[in-house]
């Protein structure tokens, strides 16, 4: 009878061992895979966030800051739109009236980093300083969403609200690379003597 019973075990205790094994890779294989780098997983705080792709190669993010650094990229990608639209347009020639102002995107960079500098700064500072006590907010626990400053006079995010939300972050990430890609274009002519510093740049 005792060997009975020890055999009984010993057909059991590999079947338990067999089951654990596939409950451990069933585990691993429930690992959701970043879409946009497939060989990495997608961290678990960003599913949900619109505009996803399970992008953060160098964990920057975590589930503490991340309504920060949405805000913020969003901030740099609406600033980033305006800011390549502003810049090609001096160089299309809409500027205002005077010799001071006859100059190009880049070269009027460094006219204000002479003499305008610190009025700049100034106004970006203040800027900053309103917004940070929403920010902080945010942070602190309010259901404010990141970048949601409730302005939409015309009502267009009623019953689109994601698939508009996804195209500003969508075309912000485009004008980030943008404006860098624009700037640099510019400067290779007094870098490089390659290229004008006037559109389209080449």
């Amino acid at each position: 009878m005792i060997s009975l019973v020890s055999a009984t075990a010993a057909f059991q205790a590999p079947a338990a061992s067999v089951r654990h094994v596939a409950a451990q890779h069933s585990a691993v294989s429930m690992m959701v895979k970043s879409k946009a780098l497939p060989f990495l997983e997608s961290p678990a705080h960003l599913e949900g966030m619109i505009g996803n792709v399970g992008f953060d190669p160098m964990g920057l993010s975590t589930p503490q800051n991340i309504k920060w650094m949405r805000e913020a990229e969003l901030k740099h990608g609406r600033m980033c739109q305006l800011a390549w639209f502003g810049y090609v347009a001096v160089d299309l020639g809409i500027k205002f009236p005077g010799a001071r102002y006859d100059l190009t995107s880049f070269a009027a960079h460094d006219a204000l980093a002479k003499k305008e500098l610190f009025f700049a700064l100034l106004l970006v500072g203040t800027f900053e300083t309103i917004g940070f006590t929403q920010i902080y907010n945010m942070m602190d626990g309010d259901d404010r969403e990141p970048g949601d400053f409730g302005f939409d006079p015309l009502k267009l995010l009623k019953g689109n609200e994601e698939q508009y939300k996804l195209a500003e972050l969508t075309h912000g990430r485009a004008a980030m690379l943008a404006f860098s890609a624009v700037v640099t274009q510019s400067a290779l002519p007094s870098a490089f003597g390659y290229g004008k510093e006037t559109f389209p740049y080449f």
